[in-house]
């Protein structure tokens, strides 16, 4: 018997308002100008800097506070941004790390999130799984979201990832009660899903916008598919 949907949440519930989820809302401001050309030009080496904070980010991602992420922010900034020859990097780092994990409103969420929680409650239990950062729950609390959910599981609590070979979801069992069996998975990542389905849960790839990665799984569009699907199982 299905007793719950867990949803991922970047991608699924929400997308970044700046339309990168590493870039804040405020980078033209922050940077002026300038910055903001020395950018452009050195736009490879901006990209592969992130492939870098990306591995960075993985290695030291066990936080618990909003202030430990915000440290952590800093150094992936200065990362992102090195090599780019900006004038007071320092600054400009922190003022970038200030903006992507206090700023609330840094993603935006889908206009079925709230609707398609609800309705989904009436009938299962709702938890968000989810690879993020402490300030996650701020973002969730400030759309309305967090009172909605059953639990909410965050990586940076166990300093793990889903792509971990799954070990946040083995965390999702033991801690908040997870049962794979029982549970619908929604995340738009195939590699997510598979490690999902290894240990049992059923599973749903979500496409928001353009192709599927995968056509391996089940496919839902919205939360009312995800409903649908859910009332089949």
């Amino acid at each position: 018997m299905l007793t719950t949907i867990a949803l991922d949440c970047g991608n699924v519930l929400t997308y970044p308002a700046s339309g990168d989820w590493f870039l804040p809302s405020h980078l033209p401001e922050i940077l002026g100008p300038c910055n903001m050309k020395r950018m452009a030009s050195h736009a490879r080496t901006v990209k592969e800097n992130m492939r870098r904070a990306q591995v960075f980010l993985s290695a030291n991602h066990l936080m618990h506070t909003e202030e430990e992420e915000f440290e952590l922010f800093k150094d992936v900034y200065r990362i992102v941004f090195g090599g780019c020859g900006f004038e007071g990097l320092d600054i400009i780092a922190e003022a970038l790390a200030h903006d992507i994990v206090y700023n609330d409103a840094r993603d935006a969420f889908y206009e079925d999130v709230l609707p398609g929680i609800r309705a989904l409650k009436e009938c299962r239990r709702v938890v968000v799984i989810s690879d993020a950062g402490p300030s996650l729950r701020c973002v969730l609390a400030a759309a309305g979201v967090l009172p909605l959910l059953d639990e909410l599981v965050i990586s940076c609590h166990y300093g793990h990832c889903k792509s971990d070979g799954g070990k946040l979801f083995l965390s999702a069992m033991e801690h908040h009660g997870v049962i794979p069996e029982e549970t619908l998975f929604v995340d738009d990542s195939a590699d997510n899903l598979f490690c999902a389905k290894q240990l049992g849960f059923y599973t749903a790839l979500m496409v928001r916008e353009g192709m599927p990665e995968s056509l391996e799984y089940s496919l839902v569009l919205n939360l009312d598919e995800v409903m649908a699907l859910a009332m089949q199982i």
